[in-house]
């Protein structure tokens, strides 16, 4: 990647991240190497040449949308270097340090990825229309010890609650009954049906507090 430096330009090779030869900054110049672009669905194509820089391995760019955006498309348009991933990240307004969400990565080996964020959002980011997405370089093994973000957690702590609820729910229909292969659980047919009509009346009119 080209970088700016001091009074001139200076070339980066993306896979190693060292200063290039002349004779290789000239032909990159030419070539316009970059190794990764980036797209929201229904978006024009983001080239690597509108990130910018931020650190020696780092690269962001900004993405807007008239709606929220739930899904990013990245790929790596050239092979990096053995052993190197790049790790996506993604942010919402008003992008402070701990707002920085690990998304996954993208490698030579698995060269593009649609990012599902819908979910990712937690309740101290605003409506993520505006998001900064950003790459690192970094060694494949690191990031695959390093678990992506798919959910927040206010999403998982809404989905424990409304598991307890249904169990609650159902728990307080059933009745044990003797069968020819043992001890079975009976309860009305329409439990379940019952308890989703409740949910969404509740929801409607309440939102999630009454969940406890």
């Amino acid at each position: 990647r080209e970088a700016k430096g001091k009074g001139a330009w200076v070339c980066w090779d993306v896979g190693g991240l060292r200063p290039a030869s002349p004779r290789l900054r000239r032909r990159r110049r030419v070539r316009r190497r970059m190794s990764f672009c980036c797209f929201v669905p229904g978006q024009a194509l983001i080239q690597a040449t509108s990130f910018t820089q931020v650190a020696e391995n780092r690269w962001s760019v900004r993405l807007e949308s008239p709606t929220p955006i739930n899904e990013i498309v990245a790929f790596v348009t050239e092979p990096l270097a053995p052993g190197m991933a790049l790790g996506c990240h993604v942010a919402c307004a008003p992008f402070e340090q701990a707002q920085w969400h690990y998304i996954g990565s993208i490698s030579t080996t698995d060269p593009s990825v649609v990012f599902k964020t819908r979910f990712v959002w937690s309740a101290r980011d605003a409506v993520p229309t505006v998001v900064e997405f950003g790459v690192e370089l970094t060694q494949a093994a690191t990031l695959a010890l390093t678990p992506a973000e798919k959910v927040s957690a206010e999403v998982l702590e809404a989905g424990r609650r409304i598991g307890q609820d249904l169990y609650q729910y159902l728990s307080s229909f059933a009745t044990s009954v003797s069968t020819l292969q043992g001890e079975a659980i009976q309860m009305p047919s329409n439990a379940l049906e019952r308890w989703l009509t409740r949910f969404n009346d509740r929801c409607r009119r309440d939102g999630l507090d009454w969940l406890a």
